[in-house]
């Protein structure tokens, strides 16, 4: 065995539970190398087909080179221009294939026969920009010459010109055609209206070279990309300025999905990163892809896979993960300040503005309906989902399932429930309160069986499997109790202050808490064990919940966000990759075995 054999031999009996974890966690989110292909001279551009089945790519060598996606095989090998391309653009339905760059000339392939169809000539120097009209009907063109010129395909003639103070980089039709928007280094970018040929807007506010621009999909904004380390986002009929999201290093090539949720980014350095649009800009990941700047990047219409080439003349395609580990929903319509589960993909919660239903289809989509006005501040479910509890003022009230009918109100707390739980058999429920103290419930007698003394407010129960409570607050540890005789057994958590929430997982001895540092953390039992944590949200994490398969853990945060985790892929990791060659191919490595080194790809 190798050497790096034995290392992913010695981690897969050495490694921590957190480690684990962290693999876990960066297995399923990290994207593969799907393969890569050396060139002489720089890749400068590339361009997916509408289909995302095709890829074309073109640089320094002046060959167009066609490639099939998913095989990594050459269909088409284009040649005959002058020199090095530097833009490419599929038809919209894919038949022909634009490629331009020096010295300034259009030619216009049919790629199956690998012959010119039409060779458009005008402007005076390096073109950069190409794409075609939604319906195949124009092309527009960008380059060093300062213009933006629009072609109609039918006759090869120029209909349109416009002027920037400085070189175009790149062009884009809305969605209906109507208008274009053009980036430049002069640091604007401008939309314009093609009927009334004029100047609709101009975008400024770049401090540098404005290398991206796109439509979205509905026509409604515009993303602007530069080298002064931000993405802009504006309103495309106002020109006004939507959003600003900021980056750690100067970008080179940006692409983004038509929905205007994540984008692919590059650097001189470099670096190729996943960016989550709609998460303010966070970055889902950082590849080290190539050896020096990266000069283009496109992203599939499948949203999975992606691009980059590089000046070191590699060209690599990527997928991300088809089934994520992760879903983070955002934009709710209220915010859930307690949840409980009754059902794959189903939830209850409560909040000042009610008790409410939620459901999450198969697309990831979240839906809600409000089932009951009153404010809520504690909600649980029984395991055979016959009994809802939920806090109502300073009483417990209980509802069967479905019938909406209240069959009991436990009285006796002194102040306002706020965490409620069942046990395995539903014949034992637990309320936590502003009044210090921790109820346990004889369900069919609705009486009070233990009153245990937590010292503080307390924010959160859950049982055990086993029967013994967990109870955590603001100002107090997660703590394990024996309800039979009052005793805390173990601490977790010691260190940390404000958990609001707790969830015990089906399959066994893990708990969720989430709290004020916006994080979930994942510890075990019976040694209390941190496992690992699970980031992403803004506010605190007011409600934690397991699906009752275990499947999915679902957080509630005030930032009106709701977390789903695939947690049957962390409960149960996989053992360490032995594999050295899919390890090393993931990361865009391989182990050179005669030599005893690793190398890049």
């Amino acid at each position: 065995m190798g050497p790096g054999g034995r290392l992913l031999r010695g981690r897969e009996t050495e490694d921590s539970p957190t480690a684990r974890w962290g693999q876990v966690w960066a297995e399923k989110r990290a994207s593969l190398l799907e393969w890569a292909k050396q060139f002489e001279g720089s890749v400068l551009a590339l361009a997916f087909s509408p289909d995302g089945r095709l890829l074309a790519s073109g640089g320094y060598d002046a060959v167009v080179r066609v490639w099939d996606v998913e095989a990594g095989a050459q269909v088409a090998e284009l040649k005959g221009h002058d020199a090095e391309l530097h833009a490419l653009a599929f038809s919209p339905d894919g038949r022909w294939l634009a490629a331009a760059g020096r010295p300034g000339a259009l030619w216009l392939w049919d790629w199956k026969q690998g012959r010119r169809v039409a060779l458009l000539s005008g402007h005076t120097d390096v073109v950069r920009g190409l794409a075609f009209s939604p319906e195949g009907e124009w092309l527009a063109s960008g380059g060093l010459d300062q213009t933006v010129r629009v072609w109609r395909l039918r006759d090869g003639a120029e209909v349109l010109r416009f002027t920037h103070d400085d070189i175009v980089i790149a062009v884009a039709f809305s969605p209906d055609g109507a208008r274009l928007v053009s980036s430049s280094t002069d640091r604007t970018a401008r939309v314009w209206d093609l009927t009334a040929r004029r100047e609709l807007h101009r975008l400024t506010g770049h401090g540098d070279v404005v290398a991206s621009c796109a439509f979205s999909a509905d026509g409604e904004r515009v993303m602007t990309a530069s080298a002064d380390r931000a993405i802009r986002f504006w309103d495309a009929r106002t020109g006004a300025l939507l959003d600003v999201q900021r980056n750690t290093g100067a970008l080179s090539a940006v692409a983004i999905d038509a929905g205007f949720r994540q984008l692919v980014q590059a650097g001189w350095e470099g670096r190729v990163q996943r960016v989550d649009v709609r998460g303010g800009g966070e970055v889902l990941e950082r590849l080290d892809a190539h050896r020096t700047f990266v000069m283009a990047v496109a992203l599939s219409p499948d949203g999975r896979t992606f691009a980059s080439g590089g000046m070191d003349g590699v060209l690599k395609v990527w997928s991300r993960p088809e089934r994520p580990p992760d879903v983070l929903l955002r934009e709710l319509p209220v915010w859930p300040e307690v949840l409980a589960s009754v059902g794959p993909g189903a939830f209850v919660s409560g909040g000042e503005d009610g008790l409410r239903s939620w459901s999450v289809s198969s697309s990831g989509e979240l839906h809600s309906r409000l089932e009951a006005p009153d404010a809520v501040g504690a909600v649980a479910v029984s395991a055979d989902r016959r009994l809802l509890a939920a806090g109502v003022a300073r009483d417990v009230v209980l509802w069967a399932v479905p019938s909406a009918t209240q069959v009991a109100r436990l009285t006796g707390h002194t102040g306002k429930p706020w965490a409620l739980a069942f046990d395995a058999t539903g014949q034992r429920l637990a309320s936590g309160s502003a009044d210090h103290t921790v109820r346990v419930w004889d369900v069919a007698r609705g009486a009070v069986s233990r009153v245990l003394e937590a010292g503080d407010r307390v924010r959160a129960v859950a049982f055990l499997a086993s029967g013994e409570l967990l109870t955590a607050g603001m100002r107090q540890p997660i703590r394990l109790w024996n309800p039979e005789d009052g005793r805390v057994r173990t601490s977790m958590d010691v260190r940390t202050v404000g958990v609001l929430s707790l969830a015990v997982a089906p399959q066994g001895a893990l708990v969720a808490s989430g709290g004020m540092g916006g994080e979930v953390k994942i510890w075990r039992l019976p040694d209390g064990a941190l496992m690992g944590e699970v980031s992403g949200q803004q506010g605190f994490v007011s409600a934690v919940a397991f699906t009752s398969d275990g499947a999915w853990l679902a957080a509630a945060a005030s930032d009106r966000t709701f977390h789903l985790l695939r947690f049957e892929d962390f409960a149960h990791p996989p053992p360490v990759e032995l594999d050295l060659a899919r390890v090393l191919r993931r990361h865009g490595m391989s182990w050179d075995d005669s030599r005893r080194v690793f190398t890049l790809h």
